[in-house]
């Protein structure tokens, strides 16, 4: 019998987890050992497989467990149910995994929108959460006097300077994509939309752009609308926070496009269940611009965890 890879466990232990409206099955699995650690992935509208490379140095210690947020790739909802969506669905959704898992708080590990989402669960289920680590987080809280659609505007302008920065360019013509449209091949025109648009925004070594995995079909932009829509106009943690105190780990690019260096967290440094760690030279996908310096965190931020 051949030795099972990442691939291949992931699919072994693959179940289903009917929603309690019955308007969805959740695509869950597992990888590793040890206690769990329920994984949130970005989005909204993504999948979770990208983060996989991001755990699986842990897996020795942990298990991950995995799943598609409603409205994902692997957990599929019918066209006439995708407009009512919302990011409390989403919440309730998490929160019958945890009680299906037997489990009665849970380390929540979460990226990118995925934090958000970890926050507003933490918000309304404080009893069931005993830590949470915050990979590209958003922030903490919306600015005073500001919607959350007005504290995320300086958000696409960082996204457009990542995107036309010279080692794109450069990047591009070491792909051989740096042509006009119309003389690519379709798989250089995906490599080059790759690069410039994806890639470019998330890497700050944009030179490791293969690396990049998801968008295509792993990304639904409607979903990603949908719930974006539902989210409330204001938002502010410290109140769940002191009134009932867990370990929160950020882990944070210093050229994130979301809050370069958490700065946004800067009003909770002195809580002393936050822990916030920032990478050099890394942007939003951070275990790829710097893996030996991510495991470390990624490492205390599971020890202060547990």
């Amino acid at each position: 019998m051949r030795a099972q890879g990442t691939f291949d466990t992931l699919q072994t232990n693959v179940w289903y987890l009917p929603t309690a409206d019955q308007k969805a099955r959740l695509y869950v699995t597992s990888l590793g050992k040890g206690p769990a650690v329920i994984v949130l992935h970005g989005g909204p509208g993504n999948d979770f497989n990208y983060l996989v490379d991001a755990i699986r140095p842990q897996t020795q210690h942990h298990t991950f467990i995995f799943y598609d947020q409603r409205g994902s790739l692997l957990s599929p909802v019918a066209d006439a149910d995708k407009k009512t969506l919302t990011a409390a669905t989403l919440v309730e959704d998490l929160d019958q995994l945890r009680r299906t898992l037997g489990e009665d708080k849970v380390v929540l590990l979460a990226h990118s929108w995925g934090t958000y989402l970890a926050m507003l669960y933490y918000q309304a289920h404080p009893e069931h959460v005993s830590a949470l680590i915050l990979v590209a987080s958003l922030p903490p809280r919306t600015m005073p006097g500001a919607t959350f659609d007005q504290t995320m505007q300086p958000v696409h302008e960082r996204q457009r300077a990542l995107r036309q920065r010279p080692a794109v360019t450069l990047a591009e013509k070491a792909a051989g994509v740096d042509r006009a449209p119309d003389l690519l091949t379709p798989k250089q025109r995906w490599i080059r939309l790759k690069i410039e648009a994806l890639a470019a925004p998330n890497l700050y070594h944009i030179e490791r752009w293969e690396q990049f995995q998801g968008a295509g079909v792993y990304y639904s932009e409607q979903i990603d609308s949908v719930i974006a829509d539902s989210l409330p106009t204001t938002f502010d943690l410290s109140p769940t926070l002191t009134k009932a105190p867990v370990p929160i780990t950020v882990i944070q690019g210093d050229t994130d496009y979301i809050d370069p260096s958490a700065h946004a967290w800067d009003y909770l440094r002195g809580n002393r269940q936050l822990k916030t760690f920032v990478i050099p030279e890394a942007s939003h996908y951070s275990w790829i611009d710097s893996p030996t310096l991510f495991q470390t965190d990624f490492r205390q931020a599971l020890d202060r965890s547990f």
